[in-house]
């Protein structure tokens, strides 16, 4: 099987490139900078055992690059998009969120493809009473530009759902874990988190999904094609729980302050107003602050065990992903004196 990945020079797109090749597919990404697709792939040889997958330079905002890189294709995985921290403004935001789900999913759906599986978030149906989050819940509407950009994506995919196509949309929580080609706003507040001290939140938490077992149940979906949708919000843990679990894998010493959840999400919307007139390297937004602050524990799709999924421990993430920002210098050795060497 031919598969199109969106993203592929980020974080989720490159493990799920990674695991589809090691199934035996072949793999074309669609990047828009070829030269850093090529460096970074080529740096990866031995992981993916001399196997590499095929590059088209295009942008999944340019329908006519969309169209041609999906040309000869059996399936396409859409894991490109925009995060709250990562676009550098709200029109691009929903370009790439919104424009770019249509483009992708739109155009693999009229050439006929017959699998085609688009990542999502849980924001877009995002509760925070876990009873009412289901992968059938209505789309949450948003005050936030992220939560209505992935609304928006969401209803337009449902609608083709409606109509027969077959999608597989999954519902990711926070997603974390070994190997990132830069640094994703997880590892952003991770490193943010460890130079400068964890705000424990009273009777908040999260969960987090290891980007490996995300890419596994990807990798299935592909092969299998047909129509779904999967909730994989991953492992809970409360914020002094996770605090306590990076604090034994690393060796470090966490700095905690207990935070009101409240005074967090007025913090994150302070952030937002002073992003309007000048950059702020932090992961601290209205958006992030809101699910920080709000996130209930969600129950992850039942589908795992029938597909011979288990999701990793919350402790071999976070080594894993501690592990590796270490080796990449986004940390320090002292920072992290059980993972040195």
């Amino acid at each position: 099987m031919k598969v199109l990945v969106t993203g592929g020079t980020g974080f989720v797109g490159s493990h799920v490139c990674c695991q589809l090749l090691a199934a035996g597919h072949d793999v074309r990404l669609l990047v828009r900078d070829l030269e850093k697709a090529k460096t970074y792939y080529h740096s990866q040889a031995q992981r993916l055992g001399g196997r590499l997958p095929e590059f088209v330079t295009g942008d999944i905002t340019d329908l006519a690059s969309v169209q041609s890189a999906l040309q000869t294709c059996d399936a396409v995985v859409h894991a490109a998009a925009g995060t709250p921290m990562g676009i550098e403004s709200i029109e691009k935001l929903f370009a790439v969120n919104v424009g770019g789900v249509k483009n992708v999913i739109g155009a693999a759906v009229e050439m006929g493809l017959q699998s085609i599986v688009h990542i999502s978030s849980i924001t877009a149906i995002f509760n925070a009473d876990a009873s009412k989050v289901s992968a059938d819940s209505v789309p949450t509407p948003s005050s936030m530009p992220y939560g209505q950009s992935k609304v928006e994506a969401e209803y337009y995919v449902r609608g083709l759902q409606a109509q027969g196509a077959p999608i597989s949309v999954i519902y990711p929580g926070g997603i974390i874990g070994p190997d990132d080609p830069g640094l994703s706003d997880t590892f952003k507040a991770l490193q943010h988190r460890v130079n400068n001290g964890f705000r424990i939140i009273d009777d908040g938490g999260m969960q987090h999904i290891d980007v490996r077992d995300l890419a596994a149940l990807i990798t299935s979906l592909v092969t299998e094609g047909g129509s779904g949708r999967y909730l994989l919000p991953g492992v809970y843990c409360s914020w002094s729980a996770l605090a306590d679990i990076i604090d034994d894998v690393s060796g470090c010493q966490l700095q905690r302050i207990a935070a009101k959840g409240w005074k967090l999400r007025l913090i994150g919307r302070v952030m937002d107003l002073i992003r309007h007139v000048k950059p702020i390297d932090s992961p601290v937004s209205a958006e992030t602050m809101r699910y920080a602050t709000l996130w209930p524990n969600i129950p992850n799709t039942d589908t795992l065990a029938s597909r011979g999924l288990v999701l990793r421990s919350a402790e071999d993430t976070f080594r894993d992903a501690l592990r590796w920002m270490l080796a990449a210098g986004h940390l320090q050795a002292e920072q992290l004196p059980k993972l040195q060497g």
